[in-house]
């Protein structure tokens, strides 16, 4: 009597591992569309993102922490970064914003000048740039250090691109 002979294809044992990839794809998917709903410029990262098959792909493999495997070298303290950014600016609203509004120390900054309010986030960019000059130039900083200046300019920043967004959405 002959032994039949059975074997797994790779597919078979690929289907695991696609299962797991398309649960967290569909996590992904649904995440997205939830975040979506709360910020009307995510399509327009995902628009930049399209055109770029790793990074959509990367951004395709998302969970609900954002965790994304296969990361290049310095995106994962990139991102670090941007935390720090986001837990600073959660912080310091404490102190600087209105409880209706956590920007408006800078719309009302920018009220005194006559100008946007974007634009007076970009001046205050400039004030962190002018730090950094005079870093470079003696070798030192008698207050806020290097790390500090620049986690404030990426906050600005982003500061000035959501005003700069709402002025051109009104």
């Amino acid at each position: 009597m002959e032994e039949e002979i059975t074997t797994t294809s790779t597919e078979d044992q690929k289907a695991p591992s696609l299962q797991a990839a398309n649960a967290s794809l569909r996590t992904a998917v649904e995440s997205r569309i939830q975040r979506q709903s709360v910020s009307p410029y995510m399509s327009k990262r995902d628009e930049m993102i399209s055109g770029d098959p790793p990074a959509a792909a990367h951004a395709a493999c998302c969970v609900e922490n954002d965790y994304v495997p296969g990361l290049r070298p310095g995106t994962e303290k990139f991102m670090g970064i941007l935390d720090e950014v986001r837990v600073m600016h959660i912080r310091k609203t404490q102190d600087y914003g209105k409880a209706t509004d956590a920007l408006s120390n800078i719309r009302e900054s920018a009220d005194i000048i006559n100008t946007q309010a974007y634009a007076g986030a970009i001046l205050r960019m400039s004030d962190k740039m002018h730090r950094l000059r005079a870093f470079f130039h003696n070798g030192r900083t008698e207050f806020d250090g290097i790390e500090d200046t620049l986690l404030d300019l990426c906050a600005y920043s982003a500061i000035a691109l959501v005003l700069f967004r709402e002025e051109q959405d009104s």
